[in-house]
């Protein structure tokens, strides 16, 4: 073949592959393709990519034809063109890089854009230029197609800008839509051993118009990184969508070669052979290529399924009846048999499992591959190869709990098939079939022991749908159809068939957490209260699901549940003992929901009567514990009451717990016990009827003390939060605000001061029709009357022996002495020689054991002490 043919033969293999290109495409997509060299050829308003009239436009030994110019009055009805010849023609040439091949072609498979400008371009036409990229590769991005886009210089090109294997991707997977095309277009084989002695020598001849050819250098194999980036790329690829088995094959063979050939050099070998166009596809160059050193039938089966032809079935027009007969050609070489095409023909979920383990087993032996390829030549790649095994994991070895479904693309269409849903007597699991089934050893398709599970894995893969029709035969009778029918349509509205495997980096690098959850609560356990057989409902928080009526039993009796986290995966959970709604929110605590808000948590109850109410309380407590937690995730805790029992949830350093709290103490007892860490709390809101708890505690944080005065009728009530979350309530009577306030910040300040602690804040409280008000006051100004009086306890117990210091005058006993008060009380009357009564407040209190104690101890100590100093 001399260089005229061979010329033309790449002419003819370009234009076919355009064709063929434009042909799987969409009829929105293939106008965009074809349209591309016109938006570079001219500067017109009405066109996508017009920047302004001072772009460089126009590409060498380029005119649109007839074709072109309808599809560009396809998009803009009011173009018109006029042709002009121009003096110079600043682009060389626009090429366009698809590294799919036809064969494996899909309409939004990616694409690369090449602009090569001639050197007469300034730096100011080269930004205009780069701006015209930006704004046709959005447009087409806008409409659904991947691009990417490399400007380049004549100099460039010359300068070796390009790396070896970027230039041998060109060859073997680019096409020229205008311009000049490859000298490399004219060498044969052999003479690319010298590859720029034979261009200079083709140059020198003079026998062809240069200006109409580019050369944009030798090819050359991939180096290290490069090689580790295309696998890094076939396996997440696989992983997500499992179609890149082919792709696995080639990149496993050429590393036990060591490395990856320049499949150009086949390409050239096939033309210059006349093989037809496409045998010169980009995967089956990759299939001719692992044949070369291995047995090749797997990847004849990845080639056969990528190209979707399914030659076992007869069909009266193939949509492309071109790769039809290429494929029928080679099952025709590989002699394969029609019980083989029938088995790769198959599409049901079990034959596409099959096939994806095999995927998987190809994704292993590669990754176990590229990480001795990363260590012989030194490559930083622990962050990829960390990413790749989980992802790897989380595909092929999910956890127990998680709903194992095929990558999306990889799922069974939906149909209208009949399904059989079954549990055996005396057998726990269910199983799912399209046949009805005799005894639990037939083959099903699949089985677990809870309902949700299989119900969600069966709507996963897209073997469950709406169209389906549902037998359900549950032989321990335990869950009616309705139940079934109802708990499917609320798996349904979540979407499961649409989701799908993360595995992007942050899959990796990120914990895994949960972004939306279900609950659904007495599935087969129903609760049997006398009162719901009379008919009785719900109707206030009085009749608490969890405390129901005077009895106080729990109406809840087993929760299950489908949890969505951040991997995409969906999980499934089923709590079945006495206390699962408290199991439920360990669970959740187990989980760090960091994320997870009131409107991604549904569910659903089929109880008569209180179904309703049973799931409004689960969500409601759920998005509540969520709320405390996101707030403080480090420790916390929730009170509540579960079956007439007092509970405290707690959590800390990521371990969590319920346990009972003594039925002898009550909320505040509760809320006032922490002595050695902050620990917010939160209560249930069925605790907090008129949530006056919980809006107290909104200000609770470490280090930092609020108190709370409010104001109702003669009583001054103060509440006061202290650094370690704790609550108390006390009241004074016979008292101003101002006073109060200014007493309080002087006794607490010197607590402040001494312990380092960082606020100490004043509000005032106010009720109001829509809740719960303050209003923070300021610091009160310093009184002055009131005698000092310090007491000095040994230890916070009542009896510890104390002193107090009045003045200069001091007294010792013991704390509960109530003749140690009585005489400082007389001591005060005789200073103010007066005997009518005057209240006695204390200013400072010290324990000189020196023990830690939370400025809540202070206040307690200090109103009984005040209580023994005043005792009318």
């Amino acid at each position: 073949m001399d260089r005229v043919q061979a010329l033309r033969f790449f002419q003819a293999h370009n234009h076919e592959r355009f064709q063929r290109l434009i042909e799987f495409a969409s009829p929105h997509h293939g106008v965009m393709l074809q349209v591309l060299p016109l938006l570079f050829h001219l500067n017109s308003k009405v066109l996508p990519g017009f920047i302004n009239d001072d772009v460089p436009a126009g590409l060498i030994d380029y005119q649109p034809d007839k074709t072109t110019l309808d599809k560009a009055k396809e998009l803009e009805t009011s173009f018109k063109y006029r042709r002009k010849a121009l003096r110079r023609y600043p682009l060389r040439g626009l090429y366009l890089i698809h590294p799919q091949g036809v064969l494996n072609a899909t309409d939004n498979g990616p694409l690369q854009l090449w602009l090569l400008h001639s050197d007469n371009v300034n730096d100011e036409q080269r930004h205009g230029l780069t701006l015209k990229l930006n704004a046709v590769v959005d447009w087409m991005q806008a409409a659904g197609r991947t691009v990417e886009y490399k400007l380049l210089a004549e100099t460039d090109i010359h300068a070796n800008s390009l790396q070896g294997w970027e230039i041998d991707l060109f060859y073997h997977s680019g096409m020229v839509l205008a311009g000049s095309v490859p000298y490399w277009w004219l060498s044969t084989t052999a003479e690319d051993q010298d590859y720029q002695h034979t261009i200079n020598e083709i140059k020198n001849q003079r026998m062809l118009n240069q200006v109409s050819f580019v050369d944009f250098g030798a090819a050359a194999p991939s180096h290290a990184e490069r090689i580790f980036t295309l696998c890094y790329q076939a396996i997440k690829n696989s992983l997500h969508s499992g179609n890149d088995w082919l792709e696995l094959e080639y990149l496993h063979t050429q590393l036990e070669q060591g490395e990856l050939p320049c499949l150009s050099h086949l390409l050239k070998q096939q033309v210059h052979q006349k093989k037809p166009s496409l045998s010169n596809d980009i995967s089956h160059l990759k299939l001719l290529q692992i044949a070369q050193h291995h047995p090749a039938s797997h990847a004849r089966e990845a080639l056969y399924l990528v190209s979707r032809e399914l030659l076992s079935k007869s069909v009266k027009q193939a949509r492309y009846p071109w790769r039809r007969a290429f494929i029928q050609s080679l099952v025709e070489q590989w002699n394969w048999s029609e019980e083989k095409l029938q088995q790769l023909d198959q599409r049901d979920y079990a034959a596409n499992k099959r096939c994806f383990e095999r995927i998987g087993e190809s994704c292993h032996r590669l990754l176990k591959q590229m990480t001795e390829f990363a260590r012989e030549h030194a490559l930083e790649v622990d962050s990829q190869l960390a990413e790749l095994k989980k992802c790897y994991q989380l595909r092929f070895k999910p956890a127990a709990d998680v709903i194992d479904c095929l990558p999306k693309q990889m799922r069974p269409a939906s149909n209208s098939d009949r399904l059989f849903l079954h549990r055996f007597q005396n057998h726990s699991d269910w199983f799912i079939s399209f046949q009805l089934l005799q005894k639990p050893t037939d083959s099903a398709l699949f089985r677990h022991e809870c309902l949700l599970h299989v119900l969600a894995w069966a709507v996963s893969n897209q073997i469950l749908s709406r169209s389906n029709w549902l037998s359900v035969n549950d032989q321990l009778q335990k869950v009616s159809t309705n139940t079934v029918v109802e708990l499917s349509q609320h798996v349904f509205r979540r979407h499961l068939a649409d989701s799908d495997l993360f595995t992007h980096s942050n899959t990796a690098t990120q914990p895994e957490s949960i972004q939306q959850i279900m609950l659904f609560s007495n599935l087969e356990r129903q609760a049997s209260d006398s009162l719901s057989q009379q008919g009785l409902q719900l109707s206030s928080k009085q009749n608490d699901p969890f405390n129901y009526t005077s009895s106080k039993q729990s109406l809840v009796l087993s929760v299950d549940g489908l949890l969505l986290s951040n991997t995409g995966q969906w999980h499934s959970f089923a709590l079945n003992d006495d206390h699962a709604p408290l199991e439920l929110l360990i669970y959740l605590l187990n989980w760090q929901p960091s994320s997870l808000t009131q409107e991604n948590i549904s569910g659903w109850c089929p109880t008569p009567i209180f179904g309703q109410s049973i799931t409004q309380r689960l969500n409601s407590l759920t998005a509540q514990l969520c709320r405390h937690y996101q707030q403080f995730p480090q420790h916390g805790r929730l009170l509540l009451n579960y079956a007439g029992r007092a509970y405290s949830l707690q959590w800390q350093d990521n371990q969590a717990d319920y346990t009972r709290r003594p039925a002898s103490q009550d909320l505040w007892q509760a809320l006032a016990e922490n002595r050695h860490v902050f620990t917010p709390s939160a209560l249930d809101s069925y605790l907090d009827s008129d949530g006056l708890f919980n809006y107290l505690l909104q200000k609770q944080a470490d280090n930092s003390i609020s108190v709370f005065i409010y104001l109702e009728q003669n009583t001054i009530i103060c509440y006061l939060l202290d650094e370690l979350g704790n609550l108390i309530r006390q009241q004074f009577q016979h008292l101003t605000e101002s006073t109060l306030v200014a007493h309080l910040h002087k006794f607490l300040s010197e607590i402040k001061n001494t312990r380092q602690i960082d606020q100490l804040r004043f509000y005032r409280l106010r009720r109001e029709k829509q809740g719960w008000q303050r209003v923070a006051l300021a610091t009160p100004a310093q009184t002055r009357g009131y005698l000092p009086i310090t007491v000095t306890m040994t230890s916070p117990a009542l009896d510890a022996e104390c002193s107090v210091l009045c003045g200069q005058k001091s007294f010792r006993g013991r704390a509960d002495e109530p003749a140690l008060f009585s005489q400082v009380h007389k001591l005060i009357l005789s200073l103010r020689q007066q005997k009518q009564h005057y209240p006695i407040y204390l200013n400072s209190l010290i324990f000189a054991d020196g023990s830690s104690q939370p400025t809540a101890v202070y206040m307690q100590q200090k109103y009984r002490l005040e209580q023994l100093f005043n005792p009318n």
